[in-house]
């Protein structure tokens, strides 16, 4: 007896339409998502600024702009110089608060801070400031230093050495809380003074 071999024509399943039509379906979906648009705008608008005057200031000595300071005669530990030491403030500034302190460094680079003997629109902070009470605006001529003290740490070891002695003096505008903002180790009744924070 012959063996009859019957050949099922398999046609394609459910499934397979299935994902072929959701295959399609994304590629078309693909498709009009790059070529889409939306409606938009871009606008922009500029304006300018001023800005103020700097702030910015001399020192003098006797009364007059000095680029460096003169002392005379020998030191020895606990000398005091009489001195005038001032700062002046040009024709053009913006109202801005001061510190100033001193320092004395030899020719090896040690260095100390300076007792000095300030007038009484200042007063001595503990991080070796001395602190204006005041602004300074255009034209100010403030009076700083009437006598400095040579330390009387220095010792024997310290003799015929050269000392360098350092009068900084920063400013800072008054406006906007600049001072609580960058001398945070300023005393906090001068700040609350002279640089208040808005509810502080």
């Amino acid at each position: 007896m012959a063996n009859t071999k019957t050949k099922t024509k398999r046609g394609i399943s459910g499934s397979t339409i299935a994902i072929i039509a959701l295959s399609i379906l994304l590629l078309a979906s693909i498709g009009i998502g790059i070529t889409l648009a939306y409606f938009t705008a871009t606008t922009n608008v500029t304006g300018d600024i001023t800005l103020g005057d700097p702030v910015t200031i001399s020192i003098t000595q006797g009364g007059a702009s000095a680029s460096s300071l003169t002392f005379d005669g020998d030191a020895l530990p606990g000398t005091v110089y009489s001195q005038s030491i001032g700062i002046q403030a040009p024709a053009a500034m913006t109202e801005a608060l001061m510190r100033a302190k001193l320092t004395i460094t030899n020719t090896d680079g040690a260095s100390t801070n300076v007792e000095a003997t300030t007038t009484g629109d200042w007063q001595s902070g503990d991080d070796d400031y001395y602190y204006y009470n005041g602004t300074v605006n255009a034209n100010d001529q403030i009076d700083f230093i009437s006598a400095i003290t040579v330390p009387t740490s220095l010792t024997n070891a310290d003799a015929n050495k050269t000392y360098t002695i350092e009068v900084i003096v920063e400013t800072i505008q008054k406006a906007n809380n600049a001072a609580n903002t960058v001398w945070s180790t300023a005393p906090a009744e001068w700040l609350k003074t002279y640089s208040p924070v808005a509810g502080g």
